[in-house]
């Protein structure tokens, strides 16, 4: 593992963790063009922990507020109480629950689909279409208890290379009427504990000793510097109205790969 790898490997890792172009589906057609091996597990599961911390510095708030909630429905139980953050708690616990079902029960069929990059390119063109129709959401006052377990199932489609995290979740719930500041947090907060639940599941294949651990350091922390300053710029964009622009991008790299592995 030189230096200039994991550098690029953190930056790439924090850049396409949260945009909705599928880090998975990149890493998969990158190897191929290039023929590059694919990295140390071991680096790859703390590149992803890199990002968590991002994430963890991003929503610091919005943990904060999830934490205190928590303690006041400890502290005094009340199912009802309208408090906002148990709700939110409730919906991500709803949502935890087909992304974990299905990354158990299907993953071997998921990870089948790493070594076809044709397969691949398939998937960010579907990837490309869902984020196009994003262009047409409109927001409306009305959540239906069923969204959260929806965009939970999206959020396990995911696992799919080629199928963006960030792009199913949030594209899902803009779909769904979602504001999108809420359908940007809900996706984000909802990513923590299956990057975690991912990442913790590979660190058992991985071996631990005799690792170069100063450069994994370093790369943790381009990770998760580069991932602080893409959640930073995506939920202006999200903002903006401007979530299907990724759309175009997603479709040129699915005609790419496709072009260039056959």
């Amino acid at each position: 593992m030189s230096l200039i790898k994991i550098i690029f490997l953190g930056f790439i890792q924090g850049i396409t963790e949260f945009f909705p172009v599928s880090s998975s589906g990149h890493l998969v057609l990158i190897q191929n063009l290039l023929g590059l091996k694919e990295p140390q597990l071991l680096v790859d599961v703390m590149l992803h922990l890199g990002t968590v911390i991002s994430l963890l510095l991003f929503l610091r708030k919005e943990i904060k507020e999830i934490i205190t909630g928590l303690f006041r429905f400890l502290k005094k139980p009340s199912f009802k109480n309208d408090d906002p953050s148990l709700r939110l708690v409730c919906s991500l616990l709803i949502a935890s629950i087909p992304t974990f079902l299905m990354g158990y029960f299907f993953s071997p069929f998921f990870e089948s689909l790493f070594s076809s990059p044709r397969a691949v390119s398939a998937a960010l063109f579907i990837t490309a279409v869902f984020l196009f129709l994003t262009r047409y959401a409109k927001q409306r006052k009305v959540r239906i208890p069923i969204h959260p377990f929806i965009i939970g199932v999206l959020q396990g489609a995911a696992i799919v290379p080629g199928f963006s995290r960030s792009g199913l979740t949030i594209g899902g719930a803009l779909l769904l009427g979602w504001k999108r500041q809420k359908a940007a947090r809900f996706s984000f907060l909802l990513s923590i504990p299956a990057i975690l639940g991912a990442s913790f599941f590979q660190l058992q294949k991985s071996e631990i000793s005799a690792q170069p651990w100063g450069l994994i350091i370093l790369g943790v922390i381009i990770a998760a510097l580069t991932g602080y300053l893409s959640l930073v710029f995506l939920v202006k964009v999200i903002n903006r109205g401007q979530f299907f622009l990724f759309s175009y991008y997603c479709a040129a790299a699915a005609v790419l790969g496709i072009i260039f592995t056959m």
